[in-house]
Parts: structure tokens; C-alpha cells; sequence
């Protein structure tokens, strides 16, 4: 390909490109029109988080306190285990929310502690660089898996794999520790329950899985973003909310407490695994923005 013939290539793509964007800006434009009188989503006020509480206590479901200790966070962020770059960053929003999510894990898993035979998996992972980071320092028997590589940075690396969580190719009784960042309320239809039942039969006896945030609200409801609302992505029986500050997002459950009760808690018990509900208490302390509140940890 000579000189002219490159500068050529190089405008047509650009020219595509161009226009791949312009129609997906007008698509989302025509979306967020279709769902212009849909009801707006707005997350649980801590007010609500903490009647959440009372209405999980009143069942007898016991809510414990969970205080971390900042001292010990400020030690993992200066361990610098994720880029300056990662979810945006520090003027992201959400930084020391996702620091917190995966200090909190490893430290319930007792990740520390594995040794040369215990396998984590980080399940849902997106363009996590959780994993590598974990082999690479730790030399852990690691894996992130997802319905699809998110980038291409990880991509070909073994230990990345497509895979459906509910359905893994692990071995029963083969993984000591699981951990779900933000990720639970997205396995749609009955794929919430269906990983229990994937968990009972991969956790080793002992072997332990932390999903946080656990999402609640004051009834049974998901959101949407304007691309996916109204085209039978969430449960039925949640009511449907639209989401207006971000794309791709076919639906995000969130528990009330009778449905965390009948849905996931019962479901755990069911399936022979044992469970723990905590409260993160000292989010002011921990960060700017801090969301996470309820904590679910299943043990085998």
C-alpha cells in the first residue's frame, strides 16, 4: 500500500468511525426521548438503608455491625494496587468506593492467607486488573471471569476467561474464595439464584464468597438505562426504573427485605451454605463517596 493509498484507507476509516458514533449519539438520543416520562431511579437514602435494616430484623434476620479499620484501608491504598487511571481515577467518583470494595473482599477471604493449592475467582470481573495485580505480587492461584472480555488488555492472558458464573468450568469443591464487586445485581433473571447453587457446588468445605455492595431498596425494584427499559430485562415482579446518567445497563436489581429473604437468603440455606449480613457503619471515615452499605458473605 503506497503513500496515497494509506492516507486513503486512514480517511475512510475515520470516516466510518465518524459516523458509527453520530448514529449511536442519535440512537441514545431517540432513547432517552422514547423513556422521557419513565420513572427516574433514586437510590435508598441511609435514612431508608437503615429502616432496611429494621424491616431484615423484624424476619430475624441478624445485621451486624461492620466497622473496618481506616488505619489499615490507608495501607492497602498505599500499596497502589490498581492505575491512577482506573475508574476514572480519583476525579472519577468512585476510587475510594472501588478500593474499598476489593480491600473489604480480600480481607473477608482472607486472601492473604491462601496457599499454593487455594484458587480465588473474581466473579463478573469486567477490565478488572484485580487478578493479574494478585498473581503478579502474590503469585495467588487467581481467575476473573465474565460473559465477555471488556478491552483487550486482558484478553489473552489464561487466567482471564469468558465464562458464565452460574455455569463455571471449575471443579466441585475446588475454590476457597469468591468475591462479586458490584456485580450481583446485574445476573439477571434467576441467574442470582442459580449462583448460589454454581457456589455450593464449586466452594471448598470452609470456602467462603463476599458480594458487596449488597444493593437493597425499600421495595423490590431494578433500573434500566433508556436502550434496554420497558423490553422485559428485569424481574416482572421488581418495578422498572430508568436510569438517565449512563448507558448499558440492560438491569440492576435491588432487594427489598422480603425479597432478599425469599429470593437469595432462604435460597443459601437451601443449598446447605451458611451466610452472614453485615452494615458498613463508618462510611464518612472510609472515603469520599462511599456507597457501599449491606455486605453478603456465603460459606460453605
Amino acid at each position: 500500500m503506497n503513500l496515497i493509498e494509506k492516507v486513503r484507507y486512514h480517511g475512510i476509516v475515520k470516516s466510518i468511525r465518524i459516523g458509527v458514533n453520530i448514529a449511536w449519539r442519535r440512537l441514545l438520543a431517540y432513547h432517552r426521548w422514547r423513556v422521557r416520562r419513565a420513572p427516574i431511579y433514586v437510590g435508598p437514602t441511609l435514612e431508608e438503608l437503615i429502616a432496611i435494616e429494621r424491616d431484615l430484623r423484624a424476619m430475624d434476620i441478624v445485621v451486624e455491625d461492620f466497622t473496618p479499620s481506616y488505619a489499615r484501608f490507608q495501607e492497602f491504598q498505599a500499596e497502589n494496587w490498581f492505575h491512577p487511571s482506573y475508574h476514572g481515577g480519583r476525579a472519577g467518583g468512585v476510587w475510594d468506593e472501588k478500593l474499598l470494595e476489593h480491600w473489604i473482599s480480600s480481607d473477608l477471604l482472607g486472601l492473604a492467607e491462601y496457599g499454593a493449592d487455594d484458587i480465588y475467582v473474581d466473579a463478573a470481573a469486567s477490565g478488572s486488573p484485580w487478578v493479574k495485580e494478585l498473581r503478579e505480587r502474590r503469585n495467588l492461584s487467581a481467575f476473573a471471569i465474565d460473559l465477555a472480555h471488556v478491552g483487550d488488555e486482558y484478553s489473552e492472558l489464561p487466567y482471564y476467561r469468558v465464562e458464565n458464573a452460574t455455569q463455571s468450568s471449575f471443579s466441585d469443591e475446588s475454590i476457597r474464595g469468591v468475591s462479586l464487586h458490584c456485580a450481583y445485581e446485574m445476573f439477571a433473571g434467576d441467574d442470582d439464584i442459580n449462583l448460589i447453587d454454581e457456589l455450593a457446588r464449586i466452594l471448598k468445605p470452609g470456602g467462603k464468597a463476599v458480594i458487596l455492595p449488597l444493593y437493597m431498596h425499600t421495595h423490590y425494584c431494578a433500573y434500566t438505562t433508556p436502550e434496554y427499559f420497558g423490553k422485559g430485562y428485569s424481574d416482572p415482579a421488581a418495578k422498572e426504573y430508568v436510569r438517565m446518567d449512563c448507558y448499558g445497563v440492560p438491569s440492576s436489581r435491588k432487594y427489598n427485605a422480603e425479597v432478599l429473604k425469599q429470593r437469595v437468603l432462604d435460597h443459601i440455606l437451601r443449598a446447605g451454605l451458611k451466610y452472614r449480613l453485615r452494615a458498613l457503619r463508618n462510611h464518612a471515615e472510609l472515603g469520599s463517596n462511599i456507597y457501599c452499605y449491606f455486605i453478603l458473605e456465603i460459606e460453605k
